[in-house]
């Protein structure tokens, strides 16, 4: 099942890659022997997902900046970094649970308020989601959903994204650690996306 996830999300990059050759701007060019040049850095958007919520029995931080590649005017791909720590009290005791890593995204931008989003990410978590042993292992992590997105200005913009774990692992965060669901929602912001 996870040969498959990946396999569609290397076709899906793939064919947004194939159809983007076209739609890219070029600057003239400057001499008539010259190939006309092309402005990556316009191409860019960066930005990141940001969460953070507090109670009397615990709390959770979200950091995971990333950046991004807009092969034309819809789609786009891009990496990113992610740390959460989540930490609980029972009574006077305080258990954390820290996981990071890194992953990739595609998105496909429908409308103007509404993106596409796959992502596969590889995630250092604790084993057996234990918050005693130091012992840690890898999870591998695809995830694929919808972002709603609204302007903040001529280049800035927020998302709230809903994505779904398809083919959770055994040590996946989301499925089987402390959430316990398939489901992640996220908030963020980019500029020049």
């Amino acid at each position: 099942m996870r040969l498959k996830i990946s396999l569609s999300l290397l076709l899906l990059l793939s064919v947004a890659v194939l159809y983007g050759q076209d739609s890219r701007p070029v600057r003239p060019a400057k001499n008539k022997g010259t190939k006309p040049a092309i402005d990556w850095k316009e191409k860019l958007y960066y930005g990141g997902n940001v969460g953070f919520q507090m109670s009397n029995y615990g709390g959770y931080l979200d950091l995971s900046p990333n950046i991004g590649y807009k092969i034309n005017n819809y789609v786009s791909g891009g990496v990113q970094f992610i740390y959460t720590n989540m930490w609980t009290r029972y009574g006077n005791l305080t258990y954390k649970y820290t996981f990071y890593g890194a992953g990739v995204f595609a998105r496909v931008k429908t409308f103007d308020w509404l993106f596409l989003q796959a992502e596969y990410d590889l995630l250092d978590v604790p084993d057996n989601f234990s918050i005693v042993s130091r012992k840690r292992t890898l999870a591998d992590v695809p995830l694929a959903g919808l972002g709603l997105r609204n302007q903040l200005g001529d280049n800035a913009s927020y998302y709230l994204l809903f994505l779904y774990e398809f083919a959770p692992t055994p040590n996946s965060p989301y499925t089987y650690g402390p959430f316990a669901s398939p489901l992640v929602y996220r908030v963020g912001f980019n500029i020049n996306f």
